[in-house]
């Protein structure tokens, strides 16, 4: 058991961890001044329960902050992909569950690692992006998904999307394969079958509804 002070320092300790600091956090004690819940919110604590507590209350407190990662999961889904070649589109749909700086300036560090490699036309290597913000790929993998919902690859696939619907936009002069291939797509047919995947229409027709 972790007295008040021991309980402050972990939250501080999760919340510094770029690997761990999307984790909620419920602080339960017997101790619950207004002070010390002030403290604790502040340290990083999501949520306070006084001592005995109701199961159900817990339970409530627990199904509350997941909704929360849902919704924070969606936010990201709609915004973080575009957020380099698309900056500055908000999205007002989700404004109950705002993601914390910290959260944000690890998917740009992502975003920011990604575009890079294809702007070099080099594949894109998880392990290189992992590497970039100081994670294992396991670790890379559950951080990704519990703030974005999206494993890495799908994550990547869609900023390929996103620079391929960018390029399809600004460059009519480009052909579709070379589009393809500057989005990071080494194949015609899976650039084609990705594109319909992520956008529910085909490349061609996207370009032709861009000028028409």
């Amino acid at each position: 058991m972790l007295d008040e002070r021991q309980a402050h320092t972990c939250a501080d300790v999760v919340r510094a961890n770029e690997i761990i600091n999307h984790i909620p956090i419920i602080v339960i004690t017997a101790k619950i001044t207004d002070r010390e819940r002030i403290e604790g919110i502040a340290a990083g604590a999501d949520a306070y329960l006084s001592k005995p507590f109701n199961s159900d209350e817990l339970r409530t407190r627990v199904e509350k902050l997941l909704e929360g990662r849902r919704l924070l999961q969606k936010k990201f889904r709609q915004t973080m992909v575009e957020l380099k070649e698309e900056e500055g589109g908000e999205d007002e749909s989700c404004d109950t569950a705002q993601p914390s700086e910290a959260d944000l300036r690890f998917l740009t560090k992502v975003t920011d690692a990604i575009y890079l490699q294809l702007n070099r036309r080099k594949d894109i290597d998880v392990t290189l992006i992992a590497s970039s913000v100081c994670m294992s790929n396991s670790q890379f993998y559950r951080k990704m998904n519990a703030l974005t919902g999206y494993k890495p690859s799908a994550y990547i696939r869609r900023i390929k999307i996103n620079k391929a619907k960018s390029l399809l936009h600004d460059h009519p002069q480009l052909s579709l394969s070379e589009v393809a291939e500057r989005s990071g797509f080494n194949d015609y047919s899976n650039f084609v079958r990705a594109f319909k995947d992520v956008c529910d229409i085909t490349p061609t027709a996207y370009r032709r509804e861009i000028y028409d």
